[in-house]
């Protein structure tokens, strides 16, 4: 069984009506990576940049057609194409979750399981 890489955002708040502290997790659909690659990233001083820059390894940039959005069956000829590249498209929404993390008092670690 392969050990992957989980981010995980933690933090404490207080419940107004009791004044009692909790503690809050959320965490982040992370790409599975192998065993090696998440020792690998373990054991960096920085995970989330080697994370992100395992990402950008194993992803590569592909041409698609797009097609006119009224076609939604896309039984029209395409009317151009574009650069998509999934594993860029997942590190902004990555980063857009760390950012919201940050505003919201969260703190991200990185866990191997």
């Amino acid at each position: 069984m392969s050990t992957s890489i989980h981010f995980i955002g933690t933090r404490e708040v207080q419940v107004i009506k009791t004044g009692k502290i909790n503690t809050q997790e959320i965490s982040f659909k992370e790409w599975q990576t192998p065993s090696d690659v998440t020792r690998k990233i373990m054991a960096s001083a920085d995970p989330i940049q080697a994370y992100k820059d395992w990402i950008l390894s194993v992803s590569n940039d592909r041409i698609v057609v797009v097609f006119a959005e009224a076609d939604v069956f896309q039984d029209r000829e395409p009317i151009g194409k574009k650069v998509f590249n999934a594993g860029k498209e997942y590190i902004e929404k990555f980063n857009e979750w760390l950012k919201m993390c940050a505003e919201e008092g969260y703190e991200v670690r990185a866990e191997a399981w």
